[in-house]
């Protein structure tokens, strides 16, 4: 008797740990100062959003990016789950945070695997989100201006494997390097993995996410498990440098196919941009 109350009390224990892991959200803050970020843009604070995989926050999500006063909102990639997909969800809640900033987005693997992307991509566009399929586009502000561009998935080249698409994933990345030319200029990619295209690239900031932060993160060593990478994945979480661009990995804020987190809960990303003086 004692035992099975034992059990019970951990089973009870165990769940109320994975409900608080996958629901219970969390800000993560950086701050980043650049020489060559025009005068115009200092201050700038962009939340970043990755991965949300037709995931429903019940409205906290929207509530804690409102509150949290963004010039611009990213997002990163497999807003929907392939395997679970609703569109209407995610456009829906694309549309409850659009009066809260204007809002970029890249696909990432799910969204490119499914036939009608193209017409999710157009529902987004007309909701007021600025959808970049291998584009750039100039963000003014008074008399400066930077570059945001947005890279396809790799998938977006018939395969998520490594060889000849990512031949033609650097082709995509030189061109939008060259439409950039002088500009400071952010980069939007689902995949982190190839942050050796994106440091030769020039940009001077790069938003991934696509690991889930390793889904179950262990003290020291970090993320177990991350797609693209297997395990104890290089990329996983936070901040990498190489020379003058940064990339930010969000965790994400869904799953997809393992359906827990462990020491891995949902997160938003909270980035200011400062004029090095």
């Amino acid at each position: 008797m004692k035992k099975k109350i034992i059990v019970s009390v951990f089973a009870l224990f165990l769940a109320a740990f994975l409900l608080w892991q996958n629901n219970s959200l969390t800000v993560s803050e950086y701050s980043f100062a650049f020489a060559d970020l025009p005068a115009g843009f200092d201050g700038l604070k962009i939340v970043q959003l990755s991965d949300l995989h037709n995931k429903n926050f019940h409205g906290s999500l929207t509530r804690r990016v409102s509150e949290l006063e963004p010039d611009i909102i990213v997002i990163t990639g497999d807003l929907i789950d392939s395997r679970k997909t609703d569109y209407e969800a995610a456009v829906g809640f694309v549309d409850e945070i659009s009066g809260i900033a204007p809002i970029y987005y890249v696909s990432g693997n799910h969204e490119q695997r499914k036939n009608e992307k193209q017409e999710f991509f157009t529902a987004l566009s007309e909701h007021g989100v600025t959808v970049l399929q291998g584009e750039t586009v100039s963000f003014k502000r008074g008399d400066d201006e930077i570059c945001i561009a947005g890279l396809n998935d790799l998938s977006f080249y018939g395969s998520s494997v490594l060889g000849e698409n990512k031949l033609k994933l650097q082709a995509e990345l030189d061109a939008l390097s060259q439409k950039k030319q002088d500009s400071f200029g952010i980069l939007l990619s689902h995949r982190p993995e190839l942050f050796d295209c994106y440091a030769e690239s020039g940009f001077d900031i790069v938003f991934a996410g696509h690991t889930h932060g390793g889904q179950i993160r262990l003290p020291i060593i970090g993320g177990i498990f991350a797609p693209g990478q297997g395990f104890l994945p290089k990329y996983d979480a936070g901040v990498y440098n190489s020379g003058k661009t940064n990339m930010i990995i969000s965790r994400g804020l869904g799953n997809s196919v393992f359906p827990f987190r462990v020491f891995d809960r949902p997160e938003i990303v909270v980035c200011k941009l400062e004029r090095d003086k």
